[in-house]
Order: C-alpha cells, then sequence, then structure tokens
C-alpha cells in the first residue's frame, strides 16, 4: 500500500506542474491577444498601388516621330540640317537585276 500512495503523490506532483505549464501558456495566449488587438488600432488601411501605365503602339510611334521632328528642328538651328524629309520618305534602291550596269575593268599598265 505504501507504494501505491507514493506513486498517487508522484502524479499529483505531475499534474500540478503540468497545471502551473498551463497557466503559464493560458497568459503568454493572453498577452498575444492583447498586443495583437493594441497593433491592430494602429496600423492604417491598406491602400491599392495602380498597375503601371503602358504605351501602345500608337502612341510609341507618335514619340519616336515626335523626337525625330525636334532632332530635325535643332540640327536646322545649327545649321547642320540639308533637307528634311517627309514621313513618307524611302531612300533609293538600286535594282541587282540591271544587266547593264558599268563595270569597273582594272587594266594592266
Amino acid at each position: 500500500m505504501g507504494e501505491m500512495t507514493k506513486l498517487a503523490e508522484l502524479l499529483q506532483e505531475q499534474r500540478r506542474a503540468l497545471v502551473e505549464q498551463l497557466e503559464a501558456v493560458d497568459k503568454a495566449i493572453a498577452a498575444l491577444h492583447a498586443a495583437d488587438a493594441v497593433d491592430d488600432d494602429d496600423d492604417p488601411a491598406a491602400t491599392q498601388v495602380k498597375a503601371r501605365r503602358t504605351q501602345t503602339d500608337s502612341h510609341k510611334h507618335a514619340i519616336a516621330v515626335g523626337k525625330r521632328n525636334a532632332r530635325n528642328s535643332r540640327d536646322a538651328a545649327k545649321g547642320l540640317m540639308r533637307e528634311i524629309q517627309g514621313e513618307d520618305f524611302i531612300t533609293a534602291i538600286c535594282s541587282r537585276g540591271e544587266q547593264n550596269a558599268p563595270r569597273l575593268v582594272k587594266t594592266k599598265t
């Protein structure tokens, strides 16, 4: 019988230790909830950021044309530009199929 009482006392001590640990855990949880409630009041409302605006191809083309015109105007003011070409200007390209094209022949002297 003596062993049963010692065993019961040992179990009661373990139970008391576990109850104390549970009380400590409950206090910690309560402290976390209290701190969380205080932090919620201080946080400003979240704001939504607008998406980055992108330009369409027509806008990009218009910007390129505007830059080209500005560059041409600057060059004309400096006296560097000879002639302003229009938007539909295409450089002349010689066709390769011409049979009567002059040839350069190296002669021995």
